[in-house]
């Protein structure tokens, strides 16, 4: 029988090497997914990392198969949560008076409305809040016609209660 060439510690030695090279890779298709979820384009990516376009569309294509799809709940908290941290970094520079963020606020608002179900174009009609009329003072009293300087006319004002 011919002894196998390869001894142990060389086999040990070949599946680090192997564990390493699919851990850089893991870790660089997460890092191109990362990059893209936060916003950067295909092209930015590609320069960042100096790798071609192709590659990064292709990382990006396996990332999202390999993902399995979460449960609209869990996903419905996740794009709140994401929503709510844009909307206080808006805030912040709507406070800080840069009014190029009102827009971009306005639609984080909007989107976290659809997401807790308070949509314009499916709410109900709300109803008018009428508010109370205020009602008309009673109408003034008639002055008798008959002065009380006159003496017939003086038991008879007296006796309307005046």
């Amino acid at each position: 029988m011919v002894e196998d060439p390869v001894s142990p510690s060389q086999r040990a030695e070949v599946r680090a090497v192997a564990k390493r090279r699919r851990t850089k890779g893991f870790e660089r298709r997460e890092a191109i997914f990362d990059l893209f979820v936060s916003g950067f384009s295909h092209q930015q990516i590609a320069k960042a990392l100096k790798v071609s376009t192709a590659t990064v569309r292709r990382v990006i294509d396996t990332a999202v198969a390999e993902r399995r799809l979460d449960a609209p709940e869990r996903f419905a908290r996740v794009q709140v949560a994401r929503l709510s941290k844009a909307l206080l970094h808006a805030d912040d520079k709507l406070e800080g008076g840069d009014i190029r963020a009102l827009t971009p606020y306005l639609k984080i608002v909007a989107a976290l409305d659809r997401y807790h179900g308070v949509s314009a174009r499916g709410r109900p009609p709300r109803p008018a809040q009428s508010e109370p009329v205020p009602s008309l003072p009673p109408p003034l009293l008639a002055l008798p016609s008959k002065t009380p300087s006159d003496p017939g006319a003086a038991s008879e004002f007296a006796d309307s209660g005046a």
